[in-house]
């Protein structure tokens, strides 16, 4: 099978090279991204026969579609800003289309696009790395094993025990400032409804090694699907909290004015969000230096309430997400880019049926996913209560 990962050089993206490189059965990766001196280091670092580099810039669809012509997935590991690009760079190939998640509002543009992937017998998957991904994967677990489904609540920590711990970004600037300015969306009392980011929160007991922490309300794409996927068993509600140490930091920023895009100062056209940016990445607080050891972890809690066999059932599944000291990626890295490439290997495999675009929990089988993802170290643990009535 032939692959390929656009934005394969960035921080994720190159967690997917290196897993879908690694596989007997892929014979090779293209690896598409806007940075040349970035494709340059990773081919250098990797040293694989495997791999094939394309300087791409994904708002070009023609050259986009012409660099990944041939492959069997295209895996979109570029900022979601340009997921409806890359889409269509995909249908062009005739190649079936992974992504890591649209952030709730690209994820409703993206389900249009699914008669399109349908009528070319294509398959489009949205959302599928850690958070959402394994999260909706966890839910689907719960709700095909319940009657009846009431609420859906995921949960997600993150704590940093490197020793160089500190303030620091192990994800995308955009996505976290977008989370920290945009009203979230939740399902509540079978409705969507905007409430401001932050504005709600809840004390949550995580497993070691993150621990108790307070998580908060932000805008996310599993309450983008999951509430119409799981209509039928009766969901009312679906909300999604995050905490960390730096939570409460980048929200302080984003309020000060670095969440904004563009503003106009002194006649001057000015960047807040750009500029911090590249303030950070020039004081080396976007990732991990050479020479520093990740241990970052996080742990992502969804909660099913409903009913089986007319008792009241409690499902809890927890995903312990660890580092990749070895490549130097912390669990941010890791937990999205293995979900990433099992799904795209799967696809590539014919293991997952079907067409149109796709979030992970109608078209993944949970348990052999779940499985996988222990072989890499994720693991996911279950609890179930039932109630008798």
């Amino acid at each position: 099978m032939r692959l390929a990962v656009l934005g394969g050089a960035g921080l994720t993206g190159q967690c997917i090279v290196r897993i879908l490189s690694a596989s007997r059965d892929v014979e090779e990766v293209v690896v598409c991204d806007i940075s040349r001196e970035k494709l340059e280091k990773l081919s250098e670092q990797l040293d694989s026969g495997k791999i094939e580099t394309f300087q791409v810039d994904v708002r070009d669809v023609e050259k986009t579609a012409k660099a990944v012509a041939g492959v069997d997935v295209v895996v979109n590991a570029v900022q979601y800003y340009f997921n409806l690009e890359v889409m269509k760079a995909a249908l062009k190939a005739g190649a079936h289309y992974l992504d890591l998640g649209g952030l709730y509002h690209m994820t409703l543009r993206q389900l249009e696009f699914s008669q399109q992937f349908r009528d070319a017998g294509l398959a489009a998957i949205i959302g599928l790395g850690a958070q959402p991904g394994i999260s909706n994967i966890m839910a689907r677990l719960a709700c095909e094993n319940l009657d009846k489904v009431t609420s859906i609540t995921i949960r997600d920590g993150y704590r940093d025990l490197s020793a160089s711990s500190g303030f620091r970004v192990t994800w995308s600037l955009q996505t976290l400032m977008d989370e920290m300015v945009m009203d979230a969306i939740i399902y509540e009392d079978g409705e969507l409804r905007a409430v401001p980011a932050l504005s709600r929160w809840e004390e949550v007991s995580f497993p070691e090694p993150v621990g108790p922490m307070r998580t908060y309300v932000t805008i996310h794409s599993e309450v983008a699907t999951l509430p119409t996927s799981f209509r039928d068993k009766g969901l009312r509600r679906c909300d999604w909290m995050e905490g960390g140490e730096d939570l409460l930091k980048l929200k302080f920023l984003a309020d000060l004015g670095f969440g904004l895009t563009e503003i106009e100062a002194a006649g001057s056209k000015l960047r807040p969000r750009a500029f911090l940016a590249d303030l950070l990445e020039s004081r080396g607080l976007v990732g991990y230096s050479s020479g520093e050891t990740p241990n970052d972890w996080e742990v992502t809690r969804v909660v099913v309430e409903g009913e089986r066999l007319g008792a009241r059932s409690v499902w809890v599944l927890d995903a312990v997400i660890p580092p990749k000291p070895e490549w130097g990626m912390s669990c941010s890295q890791y937990g999205v880019g293995v979900p990433a490439a099992l799904g795209a290997l799967m696809l590539a495999g014919g293991e997952i049926e079907g067409s149109g675009v796709l979030p992970p929990e109608r078209c993944v089988d949970p348990q052999k996913f779940i499985e996988r993802l222990g072989k890499y170290g994720v693991k996911v643990r279950l609890n179930r209560s039932e109630d008798l009535n």
